[in-house]
């Protein structure tokens, strides 16, 4: 008698487990989803940018810290990119610090549209942000004489073009409660 309670109630679990499946396939596969990125940390220095869109994904492996992620349409074509920022060394500087990767979704794959080794001055921290619904990103960058300064970008067909300062000679608290508006 127990044998068949316990029969009776693993068909109802793998009956319900099948249902569900089957129901968010349908879902899945009726539904067009918008693409969206995602970022899974493996480990301290092992990050994987994930593109999903509908049924299918790709990703990209990023072997060094990430410090931010953020998502929006950096250069206006109505598809999102992903802002990602890196700890690293570049070809152009063997310095380890802070960079801005960003990536597109190029029908379904994950591909770069811009790895910057540098901005103008030293990068601290980034903002996507719509700027009389224009996209930019807001950059918290290191000043010479050790202050801050908050800058403005805009995509400019390979790459960022900076547009203005926001401020400079700011202290750390003032920066980054502009880069937060």
């Amino acid at each position: 008698m127990i044998l068949y309670k316990n029969i009776a109630i693993i068909l109802w679990y793998v009956l319900l487990v099948i249902s569900c499946f089957s129901c968010s396939r349908q879902n899945i596969l009726n539904k067009e989803t918008k693409p969206s990125f995602s970022l899974f940390k493996q480990h301290d220095s092992l990050y994987n940018l994930t593109v999903n869109q509908n049924i299918t994904s790709d990703f990209w492996e990023l072997s060094y810290p990430v410090y931010h992620f953020q998502t929006g349409d950096v250069d206006d074509d109505g598809i999102e990119d992903a802002m990602v920022g890196v700890v690293k060394t570049t070809r152009f500087d063997s310095k380890k610090a802070k960079r801005l990767f960003i990536f597109k979704n190029y029908k379904g794959l994950v591909r770069p549209l811009w790895l910057g080794s540098r901005l103008g001055q030293p990068l601290v921290n980034f903002r996507f942000k719509k700027v009389e619904k224009k996209p930019r990103i807001w950059s918290v960058e290191r000043e010479k004489s050790r202050k801050y300064l908050v800058a403005e970008y805009k995509w400019r067909k390979f790459g960022l073009e900076f547009t203005r300062y926001l401020k400079r000679e700011i202290d750390s608290m003032s920066a980054f409660t502009l880069l937060e508006k």
